[in-house]
């Protein structure tokens, strides 16, 4: 018995073209399945990301309204980033001495903030984000809630599971 005989027909019971367009409608249903229903859920499920991010050289006063517990702000609404911490310390800077070495010195008036944020995020693709903003380490972001802006550079990434 041959597989396709002189008719065209799959050992004798099916055309070989409408085997073809069977399989191709198969896959295409497969295929729209798989998209919708994902291949891991666990994956896209929403996880906690906890960041560090330094405000450096920041004037003493623009602190006072800074309070632990306050929502980030993403373009006029808030969003589920909070404050789970901040530290504020004497800001570092480079200079030149009278020899013109670069040294490390204390800044006597302006501070440093380290804030401590944390929201939950859906990662998804290749990036992170978190309160409206891609956030990896050594990138910009901005700590932004209803009475403050402060523009810092993200320190630390960690994803609670």
């Amino acid at each position: 018995m041959r597989i396709i005989d002189e008719k065209g027909k799959f050992l004798g019971l099916v055309n070989i073209i409408d085997l073809l367009v069977l399989a191709a409608v198969l896959l295409v249903i497969g295929g729209a399945v798989y998209k919708i229903k994902g291949h891991d859920n666990v994956q896209n499920a929403p996880k906690t990301v906890k960041i560090t991010v330094l405000a450096p050289a920041i004037r003493p006063e623009m602190l006072t309204n800074v309070q632990v517990g306050d929502k980030m702000v993403s373009g006029s609404s808030f969003t589920n980033v909070v404050i789970k911490d901040f530290e504020i310390q004497p800001a570092f800077m480079v200079i030149s001495d009278s020899e013109g070495r670069r040294v490390e010195a204390v800044d006597p008036f302006l501070k440093d903030v380290i804030f401590t944020l944390e929201g939950t995020t859906i990662i998804s693709s290749g990036t992170i984000n978190l309160g409206g903003q891609d956030i990896r380490s050594n990138k910009e972001y901005y700590v932004k809630s209803l009475l403050y802006e402060f523009k810092g550079q993200v320190m630390n990434v960690e994803i609670i599971e």
